[in-house]
């Protein structure tokens, strides 16, 4: 496995395990029967990137296509709560007791499946053949 792959496997597992895991501490379980939806779209991103690390692990045929779809999923997801946490601390709102902490950690959230999506795409430009077997 090259080492693209081998970065792109651990950073898609742990993504993966921590935006389930983070917004299930965030919010709460009972956030399933008070806010569905958004604690729904967390676990999707984590179950995408999951799948598209073991698929990745197994040399699957469109494991780098999943890859691609997982994180950008991701990134669009992250994208509105940086953003607008970004919007907040500039308008001087505040969305949480550790807002500086918030932002740095959601940029983190945010640039790990851009870079994903990024090797991704690089990964299928250099090997077209991968998508068509």
């Amino acid at each position: 496995m090259s080492p693209i792959a081998r970065f792109a496997v651990a950073s898609a597992a742990v993504l993966g395990v921590l935006f389930i895991g983070l917004e299930t501490v965030r919010r709460g379980i009972q956030a399933w029967w008070t806010t569905p939806v958004t604690i729904l779209e967390d676990y999707v991103a984590g179950i995408l990137l999951i799948i598209a690390a073991v698929a990745l692990l197994r040399s699957a045929r469109l494991s780098w296509p999943l890859m691609l779809a997982a994180g950008a999923y991701a990134t669009g997801m992250m994208s509105s709560s940086l953003w607008g946490q970004v919007e907040a601390q500039l308008k001087g709102e505040t969305w949480e007791s550790q807002q500086v902490t918030v932002i740095a950690v959601k940029t983190l959230l945010w640039l790990l499946p851009l870079t994903l999506s990024v090797l991704s795409v690089r990964e299928l430009h250099r090997s077209p053949a991968a998508v068509q077997e």
